[in-house]
Order: C-alpha cells, then sequence, then structure tokens
C-alpha cells in the first residue's frame, strides 16, 4: 500500500486537532501568555460553535461560516468583534501554512473601522478637577487626597502609583522615579504643592514600611484598592462623569498638551512615539476660542453689527 493510500487528506483534519495546532505553533512562537490565553478561549467557543452545527473538519471552515459565526459571537458584544476577527485570522493562516486548505478562510473578515471621535479619551475639566480634590479633602483621609492629587498632576498610572517606595521620593528635588510601562524608571517631576502635600503625608506615617502609599489594614495598597478608592471618591465629588485612575491620567494629558505642547506631554508621560499623545492636542476648547475669535464669520458678524449701530 502506498502511503499516499494511508496518510489521511488534510483536508479531512479535524477542527480540535487544528485548534491544538495552532496554539502549539503559536506558542512555538512565543506569543504572550495573556494573548495565548484568548485565543485558546475564542477558538474553543469556535469548536463549540462547529460541532452544535456537524462541522468536524477544517474543510468546512468556509468563509461564510466564518462570518455568520463573528456575527453570532458578537451580536451582543460588538467590541469583541476585533478579538474574534484576530483569533480566526491565526487559525486560518495556519491552515493556510500547513496546507490543510487551499487558502486562508480567515482572509475575507475585516476588522471593524473605529472613528476617531469614539477613541478620544474623558477627562475633567479644571472646574471638576478642582472639585474633586477639595471635596476629597473634606471628606476623605489625608492619603486619598494625596494619591488623587498625585494621579491629576503627574498622570502615572495606577501600578506605578502602588510600586512607589519611599527611596523612590525625592522631596528635595521635586521628583519621584516612578516604575512605569516597559519596566524602566522615569523621573517624573513634581509641583511645590504636591511636593508638600506629599511630604506632610510621609512625616505623618509611624511605620517602617518602603511602601510610599498603606491601605487602612497598614498594608501596601493594591491596584483594585486604589481603583475603587477613586470611583468613590468621584462619585462622592457628585461629578457627571464617572471617575476612574485613567481619567485622571487623560486629565492631566490634556491640559498639560493644551499648555505645553505634545513634545513636553510626551515626556511627563513616558510614552515612547509621539503619535501616542498626539490626540490630547485636539481636546481642550481653550484652544479652539482663538481661532474662532479670527474666524471670518466672527469678523463679519462685528461689522454687521456695528453697521446697524
Amino acid at each position: 500500500m502506498h502511503r499516499a493510500e494511508c496518510s489521511e487528506p488534510s483536508s479531512r483534519l479535524s477542527i480540535p486537532e487544528a485548534v491544538t495546532g495552532c496554539l502549539a505553533a503559536e506558542r512555538e512562537r512565543q506569543l504572550m501568555p495573556r494573548s495565548l490565553g484568548e485565543l485558546q478561549r475564542y477558538l474553543a467557543e469556535l469548536e463549540r460553535y462547529c460541532r452544535e452545527r456537524d462541522r468536524t473538519t477544517v474543510d468546512r471552515l468556509t468563509p461564510s461560516l466564518l462570518k455568520d459565526y463573528v456575527l453570532w459571537r458578537c451580536r451582543d458584544s460588538p467590541s469583541l468583534v476585533k478579538a474574534v476577527v484576530w483569533s480566526l485570522r491565526k487559525l486560518g493562516g495556519y491552515l493556510a501554512l500547513r496546507g490543510a486548505v487551499a487558502s486562508n478562510p480567515a482572509s475575507a473578515l475585516r476588522q471593524p473601522k473605529v472613528s476617531p471621535r469614539a477613541r478620544l479619551p474623558e477627562h475633567l475639566s479644571e472646574s471638576q478637577l478642582r472639585q474633586l480634590l477639595a471635596t476629597a479633602a473634606r471628606n476623605r483621609p489625608g492619603r486619598d487626597l494625596v494619591i488623587l492629587a498625585l494621579l491629576a498632576s503627574t498622570g502615572l498610572r495606577p501600578h506605578e502609583v502602588v510600586g512607589l517606595q519611599r527611596q523612590d521620593i525625592h522631596l528635595g528635588l521635586f521628583q519621584i522615579d516612578a516604575k512605569v510601562k516597559g519596566g524602566w524608571r522615569k523621573p517624573t517631576p513634581l509641583s511645590a504643592s504636591m511636593t508638600a502635600l506629599l511630604g506632610n503625608y510621609l512625616e505623618s506615617r509611624d511605620d517602617d514600611c518602603q511602601a510610599a502609599f498603606l491601605s487602612p489594614r497598614r498594608r501596601p495598597v493594591s491596584v483594585s484598592w486604589l481603583q475603587r478608592m477613586v470611583r468613590q471618591a468621584g462619585a462622592e465629588a457628585g461629578l457627571p462623569l464617572r471617575v476612574t485612575p485613567r481619567v485622571l491620567r487623560h486629565t492631566f494629558a490634556t491640559h498639560a498638551a493644551d499648555r505645553h505642547g505634545k513634545a513636553v506631554t510626551k515626556a511627563l508621560l513616558g510614552h515612547r512615539r509621539l503619535k501616542t499623545t498626539d490626540i490630547y492636542t485636539h481636546l481642550s476648547p481653550r484652544r479652539f476660542k482663538a481661532v474662532m475669535q479670527r474666524h471670518p464669520y466672527h469678523a463679519a458678524v462685528l461689522c454687521a453689527g456695528g453697521d446697524r449701530e
């Protein structure tokens, strides 16, 4: 018997075998563990979907089936389309590379187009930020006020604040060394008022813990605790916007870009690319006010008003 007669045609490869092979290939390519977990979850869902419809082999993974699956899977969660399409492209590319299918059945799937307007980050106005801090100063412990002020005046991320140690704080230099995204330490300048606020909090501590901030249980604060505290402080301030650490980072970035431009804001935020900072230069209405004063329409209205007089 010839070898070709003994081997099973590649098109008869089962979908579970294809999923297992795709995951093994991505693991060998050293796909990030978190991404690998997401890929495994989405492909397992596809496998169940196909099994319920009696589609058991890869030759049944047609473009129309995958399109129907995306519509079905994301019917209640449109935000998942990007991740689901990504996982299907991974599987389709693996099958095409292996020769199990003539062409990638997921190649026709497209990522959803997101309007740039939809990605604009929410932020607090100056008056809203003052309201948040004033309410926290009246109603919350000094530690909470310091953390809120630090988030709003430096743009640090929650894990960067949580990871701060006493040795990272240099009050004499008006600076902290925060371990930022990417694992490197970024010298972060502090204002005089922020330095005084932070110094007063540290002087009030009577413990030997090296963590910069301690929870009510006298343990280093966690990211989840910090996020919950910020949400509670925002609710107490009665702000219309749901306040989160991300909102405070965007607030800092927006006002910094408004006053100092992109280059300075990029350095303050620790962005590696200037393009990442671009979005904050389009948010503040203060930028548009002076421009509109010079608009021909505005000048025409003023002239028309003068003529009537």
